[in-house]
């Protein structure tokens, strides 16, 4: 039964709490800043006086070089066991960590991960942080008794509040509040599911408070439809995670074992920023520089509009009117001389163009978006170009180690869940090479193992995948490997069916193996 509530519930307060850090760095002003430059609109609340208000903007293709980038390669998650001991069973443990392997391939592909990847490292850049939240979602249809499955989402940094802000220790947080907007009405069917009365029904209204949302556009609703609702998660004395929901002035769900060792979250920083743990983003950087951009540009464009023609000036006690038709003749009353004057266009001085292109290439430069990496280059000398190219990628590489860490919480985050949700006769599906096969989980038993995450990088471009199968055809001809070597490194997706082909092989070489021994003996 749900107790009578305070005027606010323990969530709003510290959401309140949080709100008052955000604002006290800046988190608020700069994501809608860098948010807004990244979309192309530089101009918003400023008085241009009468300027052009071109947008030249090196902001987004900047960032969308760093993300396209360190997201180069395809990614994929991989188990491993760490329990350790004398009597484990290896070929149990490879069972077991090949099923879990083949569950997150197929999550990985059904929850769609490579695009949430590209939207997160495009956050990140932009706002700091990247944040993924990962629920129990039990509308979730199965096709089987069993329904519901894990559902992993981006957060908002500015929608994400935890117990110590200094720290960026996760799992010590005393507790993570997140925010998020959800309408009245689904709110009010969730609290009337877990048993809310109707009196505390009537205490879920819709408000207006959409300041504190990342972006312009979050600020724009239909009117009175929707409320902030509040998460809050934490531990428990036996180290498990708490779950409870709230609005302003009701409880949605009341206190919950989610059944989970660790908070359903991963975070990732573009650049951290010490004893904080919001990172700063490429975004904030660049603001000053596109601003000086964009304004350059207006003051050419405007001088070139007034002064780029030439101008007739006549003496009108002589001339009625002026006329610039072509070859018309122009009668005058007098002398001709001293009657028209034709003045020359104005001239400008070429530094301010020079500073504008000094500007714009010093930024991606000192950026390492340079010319050459972003391939704005005549192909004249193919090495020095992929030599440079690789180099200008060197300072990405502490981005491309904070993606692997973040992709590596999420696995453990959905390794948690498996073994906390999933009962041993539910089938799962994995992939297999063009269908989806079923398989029981059969795994509650190892739920108390220790699992190692860590994640697998593929080739960057179609050159390292045409090296690589160069280089496994060579082997498999001279004879230094055997079929089932050369088809078990074969990408999946090259050839159907791989896995039945591999093991028809296998048997094959087997069969083959166990001719020879009988011919020996």
């Amino acid at each position: 039964m749900f107790r009578k509530q305070k005027p606010y519930t323990e969530e709003w307060q510290l959401y309140e709490q949080g709100k008052e850090y955000h604002y006290s760095i800046g988190l608020y002003d700069k994501v809608n800043t860098n948010e807004r430059f990244y979309r192309g609109d530089q101009w918003e609340g400023i008085q241009s006086g009468g300027l052009p208000t071109p947008v030249f903007n090196i902001f987004r293709r900047i960032i969308d070089f760093f993300t396209s980038s360190v997201l180069a390669g395809a990614v994929k998650l991989r188990f491993s066991a760490d329990t350790p001991g004398e009597t484990r069973d290896g070929k149990a443990e490879s069972r077991t960590t090949e099923k879990l392997n083949r569950i997150a391939d197929f999550r990985w592909d059904k929850q769609k991960m490579d695009a949430l990847l590209a939207s997160a490292l495009r956050d990140a850049a932009i706002t700091g942080d990247a944040v993924c939240y990962t629920y129990w979602d039990p509308s979730v249809r199965t096709g089987q008794p069993y329904t519901g499955d894990f559902v992993s989402v981006l957060v908002d940094n500015t929608n994400v509040f935890f117990g110590n802000p200094n720290s960026k220790n996760l799992e010590k947080q005393p507790y993570i509040l997140l925010s998020m907007r959800e309408t009245v009405e689904d709110l009010r069917a969730q609290a009337k599911q877990n048993g809310m009365d109707a009196e505390e029904l009537r205490k879920i209204v819709p408000d207006g408070d959409t300041a504190y949302e990342s972006g312009d556009l979050a600020k724009k609703e239909l009117e009175n439809t929707r409320c902030i609702s509040l998460i809050k998660l934490w531990k428990g004395e036996d180290g498990r995670v708490r779950f409870r929901k709230s609005t302003k002035n009701a409880i949605i769900k009341p206190e919950t074992d989610l059944g989970l060792s660790r908070y359903p979250l991963a975070v990732m920083n573009w650049t951290p920023v010490k004893n904080s743990w919001h990172g700063q983003g490429v975004a904030t950087g660049l603001i000053e520089n596109q601003i000086f951009i964009n304004k350059g540009f207006a003051m050419v464009m405007k001088h070139m509009m007034d002064t780029a023609f030439s101008k007739v000036v006549y003496d009108s006690t002589v001339i009625d009117q002026w006329s610039n038709r072509v070859g018309e003749a122009v009668a005058v009353n007098g002398p001709v001389e001293s009657v028209a004057k034709v003045l020359s266009s104005g001239q400008m001085q070429s530094g301010m163009l020079d500073v504008i292109n000094l500007a714009i290439s010093a930024t991606k430069e000192f950026m390492g978006a340079t010319d050459t990496a972003l391939g704005d280059v005549l192909p004249t000398n193919t090495s020095a170009i992929l030599a440079l190219q690789k180099s200008s990628s060197v300072p990405l590489e502490g981005v491309k180690r904070a993606l692997y860490q973040f992709v590596e919480d999420i696995g453990l985050v959905w390794l948690d869940f498996l073994f906390a949700y999933y009962d041993d006769a539910r089938l799962v599906p994995v992939g297999a090479e063009g269908s989806v096969e079923y398989l029981p989980f059969m795994l509650s038993s190892e739920k108390d193992k220790l699992y190692d995450c860590r994640v697998d990088v593929g080739g960057g471009s179609y050159w390292s995948e045409v090296s690589t199968l160069n280089t496994l055809d060579n082997l498999l001809k001279l004879g230094k490997i055997t079929m089932s070597q050369y088809l078990e490194r074969l990408p999946d997706e090259l050839i159907p069916k791989k896995r039945e082909l591999l093991e028809d092989v296998r048997q094959q070489e087997q069969a083959l193996i166990n001719q020879e021994e009988r011919k020996a003996t």
